[in-house]
Parts: structure tokens; C-alpha cells; sequence
């Protein structure tokens, strides 16, 4: 189910279908921005797009490595110490 804060986006495959993605988030890493999407008519296809120009590509590889250590180092800073001693 999306969400108006939730866009959909339309991306055509090789054959010439349309399918719609959910966006979920969007980042900027070195000047490039990456979007986080997942099919709407299946939640188990989800992908990270990288935007060049007017297109969307999908990120493969030690790029799609690379940033997913660099999002999952940014969670760990994020997450919140709940011991009651070190408060």
C-alpha cells in the first residue's frame, strides 16, 4: 500500500513494460543521488537506483557494497544508547 508521502515512480523494462515503484527514500552521495524503491505489485523487489541524467539505473556491485556499508555506518551513529547507567 503507498502513501502520498510515498511517490510513485514508473520504470520501463527491456521489453517494454511498465511497472510502478514506490520510492522510499532518496540519498545524495558524492553528487549523486540514489533512490530506494520497491514494486508495488511485489514488496519482495526492491531496488536502488542511481539517477544520471534524466534516467534511472539500477546499482550493482562493489557500488551497491559500497553503499550499503556507508548506510548501514550511518544507522549505527544513529542509533540511540538506551542504558539507564550511561544516561
Amino acid at each position: 500500500m503507498t502513501t502520498a508521502e510515498e511517490p510513485l515512480i514508473e520504470l520501463i523494462d527491456e521489453e517494454g513494460l511498465a511497472w510502478q515503484f514506490q520510492v522510499h527514500d532518496a540519498i545524495d552521495v558524492d553528487e549523486v543521488t540514489y533512490l530506494l524503491v520497491e514494486a508495488v505489485d511485489d514488496p519482495d523487489q526492491v531496488m536502488l537506483l542511481r539517477r544520471t541524467g534524466e534516467t534511472l539505473e539500477p546499482v550493482t556491485g562493489p557500488e551497491l557494497a559500497g553503499l550499503l556499508e556507508l548506510l548501514d555506518d550511518d544507522s549505527e551513529d544513529d542509533d540511540v544508547d538506551t542504558d539507564p547507567e550511561q544516561q
